[in-house]
């Protein structure tokens, strides 16, 4: 399960390093927290010969929401898994990380900052992921 509950309380997401080979295999988040950087655990598998790191213009730039892509596995263990992720902030958009094929997705909504991400991955691969989200008035 990836949730990230002890940092609701935080200030903002930093920084996110994403791997992935044809499919997204996990994801780690370091987030601020009262002046202070954590690290969340690796969500998902050890696995994937791409590394991707997404270091964000804290504190000036902020996620607002991811779309990608998911579908069958590869290797036919799992299901259904994250095969792309594009990560947008409030100044713009990295990504897609990752082949867009398959049923797409969005975390889209109201207007916000997203503070924590959530989802599942059932082994080798991340199989879903959401938003916490701090929204705007």
């Amino acid at each position: 399960m990836l949730d990230d509950p002890g940092m609701m309380e935080c200030s903002e997401i930093k920084q996110m390093i994403i791997k992935r080979g044809a499919e997204i295999h996990s994801i780690q988040t370091e987030y601020e927290k009262k002046g202070k950087s954590i690290w969340s655990a690796i969500h998902g598998g050890r696995g994937g010969e791409v590394i991707h790191r997404i270091k964000l213009d804290f504190p000036n730039e902020w996620l607002v929401c991811i779309t990608g892509f998911y579908g069958e596995g590869a290797d036919g263990e799992e299901s259904e898994v994250l095969k792309s992720l594009t990560f947008y902030t409030n100044k713009g958009k990295y990504g897609p990380l990752g082949k867009e094929i398959g049923k797409f997705f969005t975390t889209a909504g109201p207007p916000g900052k997203v503070v924590g991400l959530m989802g599942s991955s059932g082994g080798e691969y991340l199989n879903s992921i959401g938003v916490h989200v701090e929204y705007l008035n």
